[in-house]
This record gives structure tokens, sequence and C-alpha cells, in this order.
């Protein structure tokens, strides 16, 4: 009972946050010409703040391991998706960046309205039209020095699922030559898909490698992208399985 308190406290709070934080952006940047810079520092607080509520009402700590490993340019970072968490948490250790999003997404009250106010690249699920809409976008994305979030699964998964990726994002990151982030971590433990979070613990994040622009130099796109779904579904495994 304690524990449903837990969540249903941090829901509440979240949602009070959210409100704040996005009525305040909205009003900002309808009254004056707000700067993208702008915007996305605060939404870097916003998810700073998320995270902290997550970490001290529910327990959701997290543990990074790797991060020396991440370049200095702008780069495509792949990772798993099996949780809310995980789309939040991005922004807490990856340089300023845009996301491949589902459209639907900006249909959540307040949350979708602010997200939709720093111009992600937003796609219809099944949409074939989606992977020119990538390439084009993404690479003005990457020309404007802003480093691309994608899930190659395109959908949330619970720990235990794999499933076949999605080349698109690689392809953009082999035709415009940037590296490419290979991430795995097991949020989806503790907060699944879903509305409820399991149990509180420390989520292990994990950057696994860095392919780098030699590395990807004629390089066939379906067979890396076969290579990268082994890479990430291999390593979320092994977190699972620990978090046992």
């Amino acid at each position: 009972m304690f524990w449903r308190f837990r969540v249903l406290f941090f829901y509440a709070t979240v949602s009070i946050l959210t409100i704040i934080f996005f009525m305040l952006f909205f009003v900002l940047s309808k009254i004056f010409d707000v700067t993208y810079h702008i915007k996305y520092k605060v939404a870097t607080i916003y998810s700073h703040s998320f995270i902290w509520c997550a970490k001290i009402i529910c327990g959701l700590k997290y543990h990074v391991s790797g991060l020396e490993k991440l370049p200095q340019e702008p780069c495509v970072v792949l990772a798993n998706h099996q949780s809310f968490w995980d789309n939040v948490f991005m922004q807490l250790i990856i340089p300023k960046h845009s996301w491949i999003v589902k459209r639907e997404l900006f249909n959540i009250p307040f949350f979708g309205w602010g997200l939709k106010m720093v111009d992600p690249i937003a796609v219809d699920r099944g949409d074939n039209i989606s992977v020119k809409q990538i390439l084009r976008e993404g690479k003005k994305k990457l020309q404007d020095s802003l480093w691309l979030i994608v899930f190659p699964e395109s959908t949330r998964l619970r720990p235990e699922q794999s499933t076949k990726f999605k080349p698109s994002a690689i392809r953009l990151a082999v035709t415009e030559k940037v590296p490419i982030v290979l991430m795995a971590h097991n949020a989806g433990v503790y907060w699944p898909k879903g509305f409820w979070i399991n149990k509180p613990g420390t989520i292990q994040v994990k950057i696994i490698d860095v392919i780098t622009k030699d590395q990807m130099e004629e390089c066939d796109v379906r067979e890396l992208t076969e290579h990268i779904s082994q890479v990430i579904n291999t390593e979320k495994q092994v977190l699972f399985e620990q978090s046992k």
C-alpha cells in the first residue's frame, strides 16, 4: 500500500511540475521570440527535475558507465526503449540534441505541447514516407550541431523482449558521416511500459561502443543494422539478467 502511495504521489508531483514548466514555456514562447537554445535549456531543467523526483519519491536511482566514450562531435545515439524514464533521462548525459519521436506524443496534454516546441523529428507510425523525412530533417539537425537520439526498436519493449531494428537512423549516420553511439539500459525492470512503476532500484545505463566514421566507410547499412541490433540486444539482456 505504501508503494502505491509513493507512485501516485510521484505522478501527482510530476503532473504539477509538467503543467508549471510547459505553461510557462508556452506563455514565454508566445510573448517573446524564444530561441531554440532557451527552449532546450527549459526542457533540460524539466528533465533534471523529473529524474530527481523519480529518485527521491520512488527510489529510481541510476548508474552510467562508459561516458568517457562519447565523442566531442554530433552523433546519432541508438538505445533500446523500455520506459518513459529513458525518454527523459537522455538530456542528463547526452550533449545538446534532438529526437526522433512518434507524432502521437504531441497529443499528451502539456508534455506534448512542450515537446512540440523543441521541434523534434515527429513521424507517423507505419508511414513509409517517414524514412525520407528522417533523412531530410535529420541531416538538418546534424548540420545545426545537434546530436540525434533514436530508439531503433520504435516502441517500448519489456526487458526480456527484442525486435528488429529500423535502419533509417543508421542510414542517416552513414550518409552524413557521423559517429554512432550504442547504448543499453534496463529501465524497464523498474518502470516498464505502461503507467505503473514496479519497484525502486538502480537503473543501469551503459555506453557500449562508438562506431566511428572510418569504421562506417564502405559499410552496408543492412549489415551494420544487424550488427548494432545484436550488440545492443546482447548488452540489454546482460543488464536484465544482472538485475534479477
